[in-house]
């Protein structure tokens, strides 16, 4: 053959790869379909069974509403009885708060 025409072959052969790549679609392996449940789905779902975070027992929907409401409950409490308190807790954050402050900007406090 003559280098006119090897030349010529490899131009056509570049020209036809180039042209494949653009106008033929590429074949893809098809999306695996996704066995967990999405997120929006789970989230409307109604949960019927829960477990205690006390002991960890199982409990009905019911007993465990009754469980967060008398929980929240205690807390409120316990937090009204701390009312009478807090200004004393708040002072002695205040101080370690300072002292936090003193002692990282290089004053010794014992």
């Amino acid at each position: 053959m003559s280098p006119k025409i090897t030349i010529y072959l490899a131009q056509m052969w570049l020209w036809m790869t180039i042209f494949g790549q653009l106008v033929l679609p590429v074949k893809a392996d098809p999306i695996p379909i996704d066995r967990d449940i999405p997120e929006e789905v789970l989230r409307t779902e109604i949960i019927t069974e829960a477990r205690s975070p006390i002991d960890g027992r199982a409990l009905s929907a019911t007993e465990f509403a009754e469980l967060v409401v008398e929980t929240k409950q205690q807390l409120d409490r316990s937090s009204a009885e701390l009312g009478a308190g807090s200004s004393r807790i708040k002072e002695t954050i205040f101080l370690l708060r300072l002292r936090s402050f003193l002692r990282s900007v290089g004053i010794p406090i014992n």
